[in-house]
């Protein structure tokens, strides 16, 4: 993105980290964050009280979670019933100290939007942003992996950051590996990879699996956190599933294909064919190139046209 970084080498830095998947800190490497984000959009935006709705509101206090119960209530409408923030349990948890995440925020920020779409555009890959602000002292999560990789940059105030080792090699969104994504931090044997004060300007690459934390230590904090998924494997994997149920073998009960000597491997011989058949099928090729080439965000505007003259 033109004017993004404030050199080439801050680029080339990146995608040297981003090709070998390893921890990234652009001291400064934002030339104007301003220009894309600030404070008071953030108020502004946080102000829009009937957009938030659990799965894009939570807020924390020292690793717990507000129970969304509290922070939401019912109320009918001509619609009929929905959750509504409840203004007054918000501003009492943010006067105690909590963390407030404002989730897939870019569609909702020209400036959020611009950077989302350079870092998709970029990686080849689907990006989407929550917006992170903390209060001196208090810690909304503790050490912990992402299941996807993050660009993060610091809009206001500083915080501290410590990245650390793998804890997994590329986790997926799956419980295996949600389930297992935070860590005691008396568990950590390794010294810190990256221990830096995060500033206005700067920006971190963390790859999918890194272990990290983050905490504000004076004042406020507002960064902007945004999370990269890749087309993998199990992509591919789901598109053959809806290729295959066109195909009557992968419809046909195992015991009808079944021999009596060595069943299983006789079924599964038949089972890999079908599936080389598959992969050099140039049609499930085409698909697989056309998902990989707009597996990225779709960041065109709608033209609506001019409209018609009175």
């Amino acid at each position: 993105m033109e004017n993004f970084f404030i050199s080439n080498d801050f680029f080339d830095e990146a995608q040297a980290a981003k090709r070998e998947r390893r921890p990234w800190l652009g001291k400064g490497a934002i030339k104007d964050i301003s220009e894309f984000y600030s404070f008071k959009e953030f108020e502004t935006l946080i102000n829009q009280t009937g957009i938030w709705t659990p799965d894009r509101l939570q807020v924390l206090l020292d690793n717990k979670p507000l129970s969304q119960n509290e922070l939401f209530i019912s109320q009918n409408n001509a619609a009929g019933t929905k959750p509504t923030l409840n203004t007054r349990v918000l501003l009492e948890a943010l006067g105690r100290g909590s963390s407030a995440i404002l989730n897939d925020v870019a569609d909702l920020s020209a400036g959020i939007k611009k950077i989302r779409n350079f870092l998709s555009n970029w990686t080849g890959g689907n990006v989407d942003c929550n917006l992170y602000y903390s209060q001196k002292d208090h810690q909304a999560f503790p050490v912990h992996y992402d299941v996807h990789d993050v660009f993060a940059i610091q809009v206001e105030g500083t915080k501290h950051w410590q990245v650390f080792d793998k804890g997994v090699e590329y986790p997926i969104n799956h419980p295996q590996f949600t389930s297992a994504r935070h860590r005691n931090p008396t568990d950590l044997q390794n010294s810190p990879i990256l221990d830096f004060n995060f500033e206005p300007g700067d920006i971190v690459y963390i790859p999918s699996g890194y272990l990290h934390h983050a905490t504000c230590r004076e004042g406020r904090s507002l960064h902007l956190s945004f999370g990269l998924v890749e087309m993998i494997g199990l992509d591919v994997m789901s598109m053959a599933f809806e290729q295959a149920i066109e195909e009557p073998f992968f419809r046909t009960p195992l015991k009808t294909v079944m021999r009596e000597k060595d069943p299983i491997e006789f079924y599964l011989q038949k089972w890999a064919k079908q599936v080389k058949n598959l992969s050099t099928d140039p049609e499930f090729k085409k698909r697989i190139e056309n998902n990989l080439d707009n597996f990225g965000n779709q960041s065109d505007p709608l033209d609506l046209g001019p409209g018609k003259e009175k």
